[in-house]
């Protein structure tokens, strides 16, 4: 059986378990959410405090996005937390260590804002752990007009809620997004576009409806076809639902390459590539440690 085949089984029985929460049921204007409500969510952690979310999309990977890692030490003292709604490292939840970080080779300031978590070892799903859906990319998909962005970034009153924060808010057109950002383009359709073409927008200006500081690698997902599917990470934004909308990482755009990365990793083995013991030298890294600053 080739390497090729054992992904191939790999990602059909994700496909039969991703995005579909057993529960059915503060981000900016946002609400709490119940626990199962999304399985998928993490939070990345530095010696055990939250900086960014995630998403789990499989027993070994999480997605998240790039600028919420600094550099490429040798030893990173990244950790995962799951199965939790309360980010304080409750005893419900589950710790999992970074074993390897894979930051997208063309990230730079504009675009390329995403990067592939593996864990040291692999999750066991339960009713309050549970992959999200990628979007299949063979298939055309309509998307709804709203999605569902989810976090423990500041909220309205600047504070950093102990527990997941819900909201959900509408996708917006690309040009409209652009004019809102830039509004020259209009009468200068030759400027530099703010809105890359690995990038979307969506949020609810009006309604004070958006991700922010904090909320930043996190997923937006969307429900199609009855099976909860991530479209985007969030990346940047300007004021926080107060100016413009915030802006996601487009994971459709990415997909193959995050397809090509598992698919690599799974064929050569091999743990701990930028960690050694996974769990040693933490303590002495966090004395040094500069966090990053999740919203630009």
């Amino acid at each position: 059986m080739g390497p090729a085949f054992s992904v191939s089984m790999v990602l059909l029985l994700l496909m039969l378990v991703c995005g579909r929460p057993v529960y059915s049921g503060r981000i900016v204007g946002g609400q709490a959410a119940a626990l199962g409500r999304w399985p998928w969510q993490v939070s990345l952690q530095f010696g055990r405090a939250h900086i960014c979310g995630g998403s789990l999309i499989s027993k070994n990977w999480v997605l998240t996005a790039a600028h919420c890692l600094k550099g490429h030490w040798i030893f990173i003292p990244y950790s995962i937390w799951l199965g939790s709604i309360d980010v304080r490292q409750s005893s419900k939840g589950k710790e999992y260590y970074v074993s390897k970080i894979v930051i997208h080779p063309k990230k730079s300031d504009t675009n390329g804002d995403i990067a592939l978590l593996k864990l040291s070892t692999p999750v066991t799903f339960t009713s309050v752990i549970m992959p999200i859906c990628l979007p299949n990319i063979s298939k055309h998909h309509k998307l709804p007009a709203s999605c569902w962005v989810t976090g423990w970034g500041q909220n309205m009153k600047g504070q950093y809620p102990a527990f997941l924060q819900e909201v959900e808010v509408p996708l917006i057109d690309d040009v409209e997004c652009e004019q809102q950002y830039n509004p020259l383009s209009m009468f200068i359709p030759g400027l530099e576009p703010v809105i890359k073409k690995d990038e979307f927008c969506a949020s609810d200006i009006k309604m004070k409806k958006d991700s922010c500081k904090g909320d930043s690698g996190g997923p937006l997902t969307c429900q199609i076809d009855g099976v909860w599917t991530q479209i985007g990470i969030v990346s940047w934004g300007l004021e926080c639902g107060k100016i413009a909308p915030g802006v996601y990482t487009n994971v459709t755009y990415y997909q193959k390459w995050i397809s090509a990365i598992i698919s690599r990793a799974q064929g050569s083995g091999g743990d701990c590539t930028y960690v050694t013991s996974c769990s040693l030298l933490y303590f002495f890294l966090w004395l040094s440690w500069d966090p990053p600053e999740p919203w630009p």
